[in-house]
């Protein structure tokens, strides 16, 4: 939980559950497997049997296993045996082998939330390090944290100031990003929990002080949390991510959330989006950035994507919100070099991409009462 956070588009985060089961930002170890094997020039099951026997390796050596280490072959004991596993692909098949696999294995883990807990929650290869009492203790294992949601609901009420020194949204009540570092409808069995710890709290008098950006990449599953609720409360903006053409199925199932706003996260798009694909009927922000990371290992971010999506978001009457050009980002085949690695000082841009609009469903939110407390 922050009440200050550097993302650009709130000014609080808070996460009632941690840990995610996977998405194309973090890809299962099947996926990596096999693309490895594909990668290297080996039969197929080559890489899982070495990778296999480094795991193996590293939990036999722990005299007593915490929750957290296990020797199942997971995307989290992949990621922290990569170096292990270049060094044998290094020996069998040289350096530029060994760097394709490196890389294919950090492409596979682009989630910032998957990486923190790869940093800071268990490993087996480094067992003696402290687990971070604020994450799961793998991004695997999906875990609840009660009394989260209650305890932002208690932040100081942010409505008509500028805290944080982001005035696109000065005058706004306090803007609560609701899930950035995991995904709580990873699984159904959470719904009890959901509705007893986190709309509650969101429901109370309050929670309704605040604005709730709820995030998720199952937009499926909120839809049907949403309908045993009845509706989401007005003060949650439901939202889902894309991060390229293959995941735009997400926004006809986020249509489907009976919610007051609804918005897309285009985060980190890594491949242009058809602007004739992109449906905005019943969207009411659309929020876009590129990917940071290393430069050699994230994909270009085309400022042309950028006009695309933007001209997009006009037709259709939807806020438009550009929080970074990302590590990589290139202006008519020319790739720019900024001060910023994460491309999030708009001074940096050109000037018709310093474009931070919050839709009017949020903008307008309390706003009526405030007038009426003033005129009183």
């Amino acid at each position: 939980m922050s009440k200050i956070t550097k993302i650009q588009w709130c000014h609080s985060t808070v996460n009632p559950i941690m840990g995610c089961g996977g998405c194309e930002l973090f890809r299962s170890p099947g996926e990596i497997l096999t693309a490895l094997d594909k990668a290297i020039g080996w039969a197929n099951g080559t890489s899982r049997r070495e990778f296999n026997a480094l795991i193996k390796r590293s939990f036999k050596a722990i005299q007593v296993p915490e929750n957290g280490h296990t020797s199942a072959l997971t995307t989290t004991n992949l990621w922290h045996h990569r170096e292990l596993f270049s060094d044998v692909v290094l020996r069998a098949s040289g350096k530029a082998t060994a760097q394709s696999a490196s890389r294919i294995i950090s492409e596979s883990v682009a989630c910032y939330a998957a990486r923190l807990h790869c940093n800071k929650a268990r490993s087996i290869v480094n067992p003696s390090r402290g687990i971070n009492s604020g994450y799961a203790p793998a991004f695997e294992r999906v875990t609840r944290f009660p009394g989260r949601i209650a305890a932002m609901a208690t932040a100081a009420d942010l409505l008509g100031s500028d805290p944080q020194g982001k005035p696109w949204l000065n005058g706004l009540c306090r803007l609560i990003f609701v899930s950035d570092m995991g995904d709580a409808f990873s699984r159904s069995v959470d719904f009890d929990f959901l509705e007893t710890d986190v709309i509650s709290a969101i429901r109370s008098e309050a929670g309704k002080r605040h604005f709730w950006l709820w995030l998720t990449k199952r937009p499926k599953r909120m839809a049907q949390f949403a309908k045993r609720l009845g509706n989401f409360p007005r003060n949650i903006c439901a939202m889902t991510t894309i991060t390229g053409p293959d995941s735009l199925s997400r926004v006809d199932e986020l249509r489907e959330v009976n919610a007051s706003v609804r918005g897309l996260s285009i985060e980190p798009l890594r491949q242009r989006l058809p602007p004739e694909r992109l449906d905005l009927s019943g969207i009411s922000w659309v929020i876009l950035g590129g990917e940071s990371g290393r430069k050699d290992h994230v994909h270009q971010f085309d400022l042309e994507w950028v006009v695309e999506i933007r001209d997009v978001c006009r037709a259709h009457g939807t806020a438009f919100f550009l929080k970074q050009l990302g590590r990589r980002p290139v202006d008519n085949g020319r790739e720019l070099i900024l001060k910023d690695t994460h491309g999030g000082d708009w001074s940096e841009w050109p000037n018709d991409l310093r474009v931070r609009e919050i839709p009017h469903e949020i903008r307008s939110y309390r706003q009526k009462s405030v007038s009426n407390a003033a005129a009183a």
